[in-house]
């Protein structure tokens, strides 16, 4: 009997570190924990195909009424696919793709739908399968945001580990436009600050509205 149970809990920790290595460390760090909520990984979950969310629970202490309560849901690159919470009223979001049948929250009132996302170019979809060259090239994140009324691919590249103490050293973000081409390179961080090119400013960086992670490294 002794042994069984030693056998049986070696098992239970043997499954649970094959779920923690199987989180991305995004999601691992949205963890989060104030005076009166707490937000907390609860679960990974298998939707039809092959997506997979991370839920997340919202819990506030029950004398504050007003607190949130409900539950956040998380692609792989940790953009929020979805939320059902309850505060002074109930709100959610529903992101295009997913319904909220898929979370469990069919009929839940006042849903709001996220807007239809441009399709991603063949040429990006290609470089982001290939992520033994992505890591080779030291990039850290791709994303899909909106500069200057365009929409473009950016390749935000690590800064060298060999000079991770580097105070005056910056981190290089190239975006690419739909044909797969540089269309800018921006240089951020170091005494320059933001540096742009090819007419593009800081200000233009700045005011970049990022409209989905496309993949992170982990």
């Amino acid at each position: 009997m002794k042994y069984h149970l030693i056998f049986s809990l070696f098992l239970s920790l043997m499954y649970c570190e094959s779920i923690a290595q199987d989180i991305p460390v995004c999601i691992e760090k949205l963890n989060k924990k104030t005076s009166l909520t707490t937000t907390r990984f609860e679960r990974a979950i298998e939707l039809k195909r092959n997506r997979r969310v991370y839920q997340f629970s919202v819990k506030s202490l029950a004398q504050c009424i007003d607190c949130n309560n409900g539950s956040i849901f998380y692609d792989p690159n940790c953009n929020v696919v979805a939320y059902f919470i309850m505060g002074r009223g109930a709100s959610a979001f529903v992101e295009d793709g997913y319904t909220a049948a898929e979370f469990g929250k069919a009929g839940y009132p006042n849903i709001r739908f996220g807007s239809k996302k441009n399709t991603i170019p063949d040429c990006i979809v290609k470089a982001i399968s290939n992520i033994d060259s992505l890591k080779q090239a030291n990039v850290s994140r791709i994303s899909q945001v909106r500069i200057k009324e365009k929409i473009l691919y950016g390749f935000e590249h690590q800064l060298d580990p060999k000079l991770a103490n580097c105070k005056d050293c910056s981190i290089s973000i190239v975006y690419y436009n739909d044909h797969g081409r540089p269309e800018v390179t921006f240089r951020v961080g170091g005494i320059a600050g933001i540096k742009g090119e090819n007419g593009y400013t800081s200000i233009d960086f700045l005011k970049k509205n990022t409209l989905k992670i496309l993949w992170k490294a982990n």
